[in-house]
């Protein structure tokens, strides 16, 4: 989860930006169709505004360098994400990059432009950041976890175990749950600046088998990413271990609608999250999603960042047709599929069976039993 933000410093680091010539100084030497969230020149308007109203209810309290937060030059990448480079192939990886572990687990990138590098280099971790850090450089890095409180990674931990938790309930009984705080908010802008000129620019195709009227794109890299980063939440929501399934991304224009369906076999777990969303809503986007459950329809309106998760291939969902001037962008049908243990018990099963000596005959009718249990 992320901290909240200093109003008072948040205004002084705007202040920043804007006083120089150019604002955008450090992210133009940044390729636009590569994926990056630098910290230094974040794209303000994109920012999902109730981040940006967040009072912070620590000011006074030392803060530390994150334990848990590293930093790489160019294209070094931390050990359990060099193998997995294809994930990373829409990543602007230049510039200096801080790897910060969050709630969850996960790895999660914030790009430093020279400013904040220079704050960052000189910190030490186990020892509280000197009074000479500006307070909108403060704010900013404990904003992307970079700079926290001595208890607040396992206060923040806490936290998000029992929004889990509660989450986990409400989808054992319905079999859907709202789960907000997925996507840190620095990240949900640099997302919709990405896909905004993805598609901007073609790479995004128009028109599905489902509709017409909305750009969509099966598997992007910089998607799939985010994808393995929910894992972990969904998982915990869902209350057993989850393989991941694909990513859909659909950026929807106006008149379009989500027609009543439910999920193919693979999404037996969905989750859909509002990414972006014109003109820019305060709060909840006016785009509901509805559910058919055992007990009625029901309709979950979401905010920037907010999930849905819902049982993909049991509930029937769908969407009204989109109002005019409207343009909401989803990571739709982002879904996995349950771990089938019981199969790889039966391939064990007929493995030991095969290597007990059994004879041919006994052997084919193993092998014919087994294929019809499946």
């Amino acid at each position: 989860m992320a901290s909240s933000i200093n109003n008072s410093a948040w205004l002084e680091w705007m202040a920043q930006l804007m006083g120089g010539v150019s604002r955008q100084t450090c992210a133009a030497t940044f390729p636009p169709d590569r994926f990056y969230c630098l910290l230094d020149e974040l794209p303000l308007h994109l920012v999902p505004r109730p981040a940006l109203a967040a009072e912070s209810q620590d000011a006074g309290r030392a803060l530390f360098l994150n334990p848990q937060c590293r930093l790489y030059v160019g294209e070094g990448l931390p050990g359990e994400l060099a193998s997995r480079k294809e994930l990373l192939s829409a990543f602007a990886l230049q510039g200096t990059i801080a790897w910060v572990r969050d709630a969850t687990d996960s790895l999660v990138p914030f790009w430093l432009g020279p400013k904040l590098e220079s704050v960052v280099r000189q910190l030490r971790i186990d020892e509280p950041i000197p009074e000479s850090v500006p307070a909108w450089a403060r704010s900013i890095l404990e904003s992307a976890g970079i700079l926290v409180y001595a208890d607040s990674i396992a206060h923040q931990r806490t936290e998000r175990e029992e929004a889990l938790g509660r989450a986990a309930e409400l989808f054992r009984k319905k079999g859907y749950a709202p789960v907000r705080g997925l996507i840190h908010p620095f990240h949900i802008a640099a997302l919709r600046r990405y896909y905004r000129h993805r598609i901007r620019t073609g790479r995004i195709s128009l028109g599905d088998g489902q509709s017409s009227r909305r750009y969509a794109a099966y598997n992007d890299p910089v998607a799939r990413f985010f994808h393995r980063q929910i894992e972990v939440s969904l998982s915990s929501v869902a209350g057993e271990p989850v393989k991941l399934s694909y990513v859909y991304l659909a950026s929807y224009l106006s008149g379009a609608e989500l027609r009543k369906h439910i999920d193919r076999e693979q999404c037996e777990f969905s989750i859909t999250l509002c990414l972006d969303f014109s003109p820019e809503p305060a709060l909840a986007t006016p785009w509901p999603i509805r559910l058919d459950t055992p007990t009625g329809t029901v309709t979950v309106y979401q905010a920037l960042g907010d999930g849905l998760a819902y049982r993909g291939t049991r509930l029937p969902h769908y969407r009204s047709p989109l109002g005019k001037g409207q343009r909401p962008l989803q990571f739709s049908s982002i879904t996995w599929r349950r771990i089938l243990r019981h199969r790889w018990t039966r391939r064990l099963e007929l493995v030991q069976f095969v290597g007990s000596g059994a004879g041919p005959q006994r052997l084919k009718a193993r092998l014919h039993a087994f294929l019809r249990r499946g």
